[in-house]
């Protein structure tokens, strides 16, 4: 019975050996319970203020899920909502931006001989007549429809985390294979069956040479279709075809080909221009046949117009004094014969009886010949 009263005496401390500690652990619970009341104050007041509060950046679109669905859709300004896990807050960059996909061979070393290409190993094209290229491509796009680009393609969580966009999340599957699921590899799988389809409209010819502007627009027009197809929110702007080349085995021939094509077209540039020249030459000289025929005329016409009306008149004066015009006429003639630069000159005629007569000049000048020009010293 002693024993048990002592117990009890002790557990309700009736002594006052242990008042003080009650006390300071009373005074820590009050203190605790204070931060715990401003804790909850504080979270209240960040719950029904900042906590919801968001602006969207340039180039960006804000999502607004509300457990788990999309309500709203912002692209501009600042907007508040009840924040986690009420609401949710998704950012989604809409800029344009670049994917690159190359179908290119394996590098080889300076001394290494190209070996066959492996079918799932190496990445390469078949054209339409059954050769093989190789190509590099640049992709781009923009997000045109940010709530179906979140809800169709799988995309991350957080598409963008502190202000970058994430990378396509990797999974594992059954069989051990770890790959990526979402949007850009989405977008890469797509442009890839376009191009596989693409290149086998063409023949090998086309893509080395003059039809890479229309090889490169059938792309874009395929992977276009299949994007609107799916129904993504992806709008392509551009698809630039940057380099397409044969692989390395068989280069060598290639480029023999190219060379010839390229002789081939220089010949006939040549041979057009030489053509064009010609034409213009003889062109030229054709009209200038033309204008000095034209030229000739005209003078013939004035000479003989002129000689017409001069005939006429002297016909006129004949018809009225026959005698008088013709020994007009005959002298002329002797003046213009007595004239000419020849030394010796004879008129032979008769006087009308019957009888002939000479006639010829007497008493020449003689040639003076010009003095000849000092030589000079």
């Amino acid at each position: 019975m002693d024993s048990n009263r002592e117990i009890n005496e002790t557990a309700f401390d009736r002594s006052g050996r242990y008042e003080a500690g009650l006390k300071s652990l009373v005074k820590c619970l009050r203190w605790a319970f204070a931060l715990l009341l401003v804790g909850i104050i504080g979270t209240l007041v960040y719950f029904v203020s900042w906590g919801g509060y968001f602006s969207v950046e340039p180039q960006q679109a804000v999502l607004v899920l509300r457990f788990g669905k999309i309500i709203q859709t912002f692209t501009t300004g600042g907007h508040w909502f009840l924040p986690y896990p009420v609401n949710k807050f998704v950012r989604i960059q809409t800029n344009q931006q670049l994917l690159n996909v190359d179908f290119v061979a394996p590098t080889l070393t300076e001394n290494e001989a190209p070996n066959a290409l492996t079918p799932g190993k190496d990445s390469y094209l078949i054209t339409g007549d059954a050769n093989i290229v190789h190509t590099s491509w640049t992709v781009s796009y923009r997000i045109s429809n940010p709530a179906k680009y979140y809800t169709t393609l799988g995309t991350p969580v957080d598409p963008v985390v502190n202000g970058r966009i994430s990378g396509d999340p990797e999974f594992k599957d059954a069989d051990g294979f770890v790959g990526t699921r979402g949007p850009v590899t989405f977008l890469r799988n797509t442009f890839q069956q376009a191009v596989i389809e693409a290149t086998a409209e063409f023949k090998v010819d086309d893509l080395l040479a003059a039809g890479q502007g229309r090889y490169a627009e059938q792309v874009q027009r395929l992977f276009t279709r299949l994007l609107t197809a799916a129904d993504c929110g992806i709008t392509v702007d551009t698809v630039t075809l940057n380099r397409v080349y044969p692989p390395a085995f068989t280069k060598a021939a290639f480029d023999q080909v190219t060379a010839a094509s390229t002789t081939q077209s220089t010949l006939r540039n040549e041979a057009e221009t030489y053509r064009v020249n010609t034409e213009n030459e003889t062109l030229a000289k054709q009209a200038e046949i033309i204008a000095a025929a034209e030229t000739y005329r005209k003078q013939t016409v004035a000479v003989i117009k002129a000689e017409t009306t001069y005939f006429e008149s002297i016909y006129k004066e004949y018809l009225a004094n026959s005698d008088t015009v013709l020994m007009a006429l005959y002298t002329s003639t002797l003046t213009e014969a007595f004239q000419s630069p020849v030394e010796d000159k004879f008129i032979l005629g008769t006087d009308g009886k019957g009888t002939r007569k000479v006639w010829f000049q007497l008493n020449r000048e003689n040639k003076v010949k010009a003095p000849q020009a000092e030589e000079k010293k």
